[in-house]
């Protein structure tokens, strides 16, 4: 799983992965990404928006694979 992650981020374009990454995984705010960067907060909502929805798209198949039965 952890192999077909980093392949699902690689296919980010670099500025996006970037955030995405400082977002997430560096715990900085959409604030602090954009003064590093030099863009605007929108810029990075952006950014943002498209690297989550890129992420669960291709996650989902997989997380059928995952589902849990539920049992009464």
């Amino acid at each position: 799983m952890l192999v077909r992650l980093e392949a699902i981020m690689a296919e980010l374009s670099p500025r996006t992965r970037e955030i995405f990454l400082a977002h997430r995984f560096d715990g900085f705010t959409y604030r602090e990404i954009a003064a590093r960067t030099g863009l605007s907060v929108k810029t990075v909502e952006k950014h943002m928006t498209r690297a989550i929805g890129h992420v669960t798209r291709r996650l989902e198949p997989m997380m059928e694979d995952f589902k849990l039965v539920e049992t009464e």
